[in-house]
């Protein structure tokens, strides 16, 4: 069947379509710039079809002929990927580090760098609790490599800020913590533990937003990424106790500064938390591919914009054309009348070594079923 959307026509398939019939898709092309839609989108302002963020970050490095090492120790590899990224995608949100290792390296944590795969903390920075004093407050400009992230944010921004939405995401304090105490000790800590687990907290929570005022500096609005939070890794017990007072301090001094909250994604299973969740002042929540977005949006789409959450290996690394234009619609379905606002999203990072051609496969559903 052909929908007629103003004068641009899609094909679209019903469940009698026939193989050769899903061969007609139509992919239309964009009538915003990223920029203008997601500028649009936060004004609740109409656009030309459903913003789309794959989450790619580091992992398309490689394929702009640079290591992942070197990616992670040079501004000028960071600013190329970035921007080469949005040339190839023309996504609608870029996003520049540093990640979940950034903080706790600046606070003295030492990581080990792969050529290809992501850094690995070796040696966490507390070896005993006595050690809390030595935990110093960071200079985002001079510690560990964090600086790296905020020039190369000031060098795209000048590059294709024009035309791109340009963000940033860092480790939560949680997360920070884990990889300062190292995370199973942390785990077992927060039983034997707990006073001193909260130290910690309070001191990586001051430089989140020590960090995070750096990035609104630029007129930017940074997100939080805290996988430790999540229920696969902790009872919602705990991310109540250990994780949503830290976050909330993030998210105030967000809006104290912005006049909103920022955006939180925490992978694996989160739904017993997404009330606390929202509890903590944040606009948009990004949601892992194991829970069903359309039961976010049912329960707390009036409060948040919702983000996802399509699955990034089975569907986008793995899958066919058509299964990720299944996956892509069905998501879309699910969440495009949430009252807050829908972005279609990978539901983590995309993995590396996922083909090119898989991302602009995502990116031209978005562009069949989302208008």
């Amino acid at each position: 069947m052909k929908i007629m959307i103003g004068c641009l026509q899609i094909a679209c398939v019903s469940n009698n379509d026939t193989e050769e019939d899903k061969m007609e898709y139509k992919i239309i092309p964009d009538q915003m710039t990223p920029k203008e839609r997601m500028t649009a989108f936060a004004n609740g302002e109409a656009i030309d079809r459903v913003p789309c963020c794959p989450f790619l970050g580091e992992s398309f490095a490689p394929y702009f002929g640079h290591s992942i090492a070197k990616f992670n120790h040079n501004i000028d590899v960071i600013v190329d990927t970035a921007v080469r990224s949005f040339e190839t995608f023309r996504s609608d949100s870029i996003s520049i580090g540093p990640g979940l290792h950034g903080m706790p390296e600046a606070m003295g944590s030492v990581l080990r760098f792969p050529e290809f795969n992501t850094p690995a903390v070796i040696k966490p920075a507390l070896g005993d609790y006595s050690d809390i004093g030595k935990l110093k407050l960071i200079d985002p400009m001079k510690d560990g490599r964090l600086n790296y992230y905020i020039e190369a944010l000031k060098i795209v921004m000048d590059k294709i800020g024009h035309e791109a939405n340009i963000g940033n995401t860092v480790g939560g304090p949680l997360t920070t913590a884990a990889f300062l105490i190292g995370t199973e000790k942390l785990m077992k800590d927060m039983n034997k533990r707990p006073d001193q687990v909260h130290k910690v907290l309070e001191i990586a929570t001051e430089n989140t937003i020590r960090f995070m005022d750096a990035i609104m500096d630029l007129g930017l609005t940074p997100g939080i990424a805290e996988p430790i939070g999540s229920s696969t890794m902790i009872s919602p017990k705990k991310f109540r106790e250990f994780a949503k007072p830290y976050i909330t301090q993030c998210e105030d001094h967000i809006k104290k500064r912005t006049g909103a909250g920022g955006s939180i994604h925490i992978c694996g299973k989160t739904k017993g938390i997404w009330g606390d969740m929202v509890d903590t002042g944040i606009t948009a929540l990004s949601l892992d591919n194991c829970e069903d977005i359309g039961d976010l949006k049912d329960q707390f789409g009036h409060k948040v914009a919702v983000v996802g959450n399509v699955d990034p290996v089975k569907v986008i690394m793995n899958g066919t054309r058509e299964e990720i234009y299944d996956s892509v619609r069905e998501c879309i379905r699910k969440a495009k009348d949430c009252p807050e606002g829908f972005i279609l999203a990978s539901g983590c990072d995309i993995p590396i070594g996922t083909d090119v051609e898989k991302i602009q496969m995502f990116m031209d559903a978005a562009r069949i079923f989302g208008r």
